[in-house]
């Protein structure tokens, strides 16, 4: 179920795969975002790298069964027009002081970045509901992950950057809450549309099982 009815954070942590579009435009990423909530992954982050990026979010977020959020929120006033264009969810690559309170002062979670212990234990002193910790495959994959986790087991992160369907697995397993997924429109690999590898991504995750041919089938 998505929607209303769920708060944004319970639709992350449900998915646990978000894919993350950068699109060469509005139109493209809203074609994209409905093909792949097609496929079963219906929590969308949607970067501000997408040109009229407040367009797109509009258009998706009238579907009743898509869970739109913005991403690589670098400034105030992004998180306004993405929240007004109907954005459930804000997340950014850094920890700016303004963003949590701004973004509870306009009605929906913020998922601040971080990257060394230190940066990721003051983003959840924040009060955030979960923590981006971000570029994970430059800080070590899931090794860094559990290492992390060890000595903050409280802290939900959501792994983002170089993360592709086949490592989502392992980081998942390591204590990732949910992870970011930048290649899931891309990697042909996994099928020859955004449906077909959605439903590949979504079959690796609820099976545990290792990626095969047949898993990217319809």
């Amino acid at each position: 179920m998505t929607g209303g009815s769920r708060s944004a954070v319970d639709e992350i942590l449900g998915a646990r795969l978000v894919p993350v579009l950068r699109s060469p435009s509005a139109e493209a990423a809203v074609e994209t975002g409905r093909a792949l909530a097609d496929g079963g992954l219906n929590v969308v982050e949607l970067t501000f790298s997408t040109p009229d990026v407040g367009t797109a979010i509009a258009a998706l977020a009238r579907s009743p069964s898509i869970v739109v959020g913005a991403g690589t929120v670098l400034a105030p006033a992004q998180a306004r027009l993405a929240v007004a264009a109907g954005a459930r969810f804000l997340v950014s690559p850094i920890n700016p002081p303004w963003l949590v309170p701004l973004a509870h002062v306009l009605g929906v979670p913020a998922v601040p970045g971080a990257a060394t212990p230190s940066e990721v234990w003051d983003a959840h002193l924040t009060g955030a509901p979960l923590v981006k910790l971000f570029p994970i495959a430059r800080l070590g994959g899931a090794p860094y992950v559990k290492d992390l986790r060890a000595v903050m087991p409280q802290v939900r992160v959501m792994a983002t950057g170089g993360v592709s369907v086949r490592s989502a697995r392992e980081l998942l397993d390591a204590g990732c809450a949910a992870v970011g997924l930048g290649s899931i429109h891309s990697d042909e690999s996994l099928g020859p549309d955004p449906t077909r590898r959605a439903r590949a991504a979504v079959a690796l995750v609820g099976t545990g099982e290792p990626l095969t041919h047949e898993a990217s089938r319809p």
